[in-house]
């Protein structure tokens, strides 16, 4: 008996390739990879298994019985579980339990209900009450509705119904203030830290001139020091944040200057028996509360506001806004994906505005 040929999707955020199959009532999802011609060949070989009955379709935990075909309806609280169990394979486990946080949360508030019978007055509703009671910064509420409509979209998109919303509340956003360092707090929290600490200055200073993410330079490894042809050396991040999301996921390089270049082979010669560059003084990876918890403590003996290990790059996106870098090149070194990320650095830049209103002045002197 001759298997029946199904359809190969792809999804468009993460190129990756998949194909629904319904045997009876049961509905279920495969997933491919993002090469198109081993994911074509995978989905041969998982019609000729399901044809001899090597694959079982059976209800096991977030796999419900639910009529998925195109413009068919389903409930709410179902529509959360498939697309919590999507995002547990499909995203990290920071973004899977956001996520979980948000969808629940507008579960309890709205009531289980048809997705088809959701409308923009229900979401509305929602966000007044997050923002009245869940924030009181002046962006209260964003993040509730962007996640809901996030999820809605997303059912939309690989074809579980056609989204009732068509228009949803507008979340006018207010830019946070940059958490940078300004040249005098560098000053004084360098010259705090003592020589046997050099190793942490050195991750400070590298931050700096990287603008790397705090993740990034826990998980830096000697490897990751290229060469190009003409001998100057750079960072290659084959994998990072936001090429996880990105319609097309690319590779980012980083180019070293001569100081974190030298940084960079300093901390490798001084490692012997690790991939890593940057280890703390036990000799172990920094942990994320290790690098946050250490930097906060030399902040406050410099006698300057505490920040966080992201303030470093804040200040590394700033101080390329001040030099007057193209925002296009600021982008791509930070591995930013829209150009409205790098906006923040200059819109916040008091500095970088000075310099672009006081650039025409002798031209209209002159005149």
């Amino acid at each position: 008996m001759r298997s029946k040929t199904h359809k190969l999707c792809r999804e468009p955020n993460t190129g990756i390739y998949y194909a629904r199959i319904q045997v009876g009532n049961i509905r279920r999802r495969f997933t491919f990879g993002k090469s198109r011609k081993p994911a074509e060949a995978g989905l041969r070989k998982l019609e000729r298994d399901i044809a001899a009955g090597l694959v079982l379709f059976e209800h096991k935990n977030a796999v419900k019985k639910l009529q998925m075909e195109s413009g068919d309806d389903l409930l709410l609280s179902e529509l959360i579980e498939v697309h919590l169990e999507w995002l547990a394979v499909h995203r990290a486990e920071k973004t899977y339990s956001m996520r979980k946080h948000y969808v629940e949360t507008f579960l309890e508030f709205n009531g289980d209900c048809m997705v088809s019978e959701l409308n923009r007055v229900a979401i509305e509703k929602f966000f007044a009450w997050a923002k009245t009671n869940h924030s009181k910064s002046k962006n209260g509420g964003n993040v509730f509705v962007r996640n809901i409509k996030t999820l809605l979209l997303w059912g939309d998109e690989i074809g579980l119904y056609r989204c009732p919303i068509r228009k949803f509340p507008a979340t006018p956003e207010t830019l946070p203030e940059m958490r940078r360092f300004t040249d005098d707090e560098l000053k004084k929290l360098l010259a705090r830290i003592p020589e046997e600490f050099s190793a942490f200055k050195d991750l400070i200073i590298f931050a700096i001139l990287t603008g790397l993410r705090p993740k990034e330079l826990r998980e830096l490894r000697r490897d990751q020091l290229m060469q190009d042809a003409d001998g100057d050396y750079y960072i290659f991040i084959q994998t990072h944040k936001t090429s996880r999301s990105a319609h097309e996921p690319s590779p980012r390089s980083v180019p070293l200057c001569p100081v974190a270049t030298e940084i960079m082979k300093r901390q490798i010669a001084g490692i012997k028996k690790s991939s890593l560059v940057f280890l703390n003084d036990d000799g172990k990876p920094y942990t994320q509360r290790t690098l946050h918890s250490r930097l906060r403590r030399w902040c406050k003996r410099a006698g300057i506001r505490e920040r966080s290990p992201y303030s470093l790059r804040h200040t590394f996106g700033s101080l390329q806004a001040e030099a007057n870098i193209n925002q296009t090149s600021i982008s791509q070194v930070m591995g930013h994906t829209t150009g409205r990320t790098v906006a923040r650095y200059i819109a916040n830049n008091a500095e970088h505005h000075k310099k672009g209103v006081c650039a025409i002045e002798s031209r209209i002197i002159n005149l």
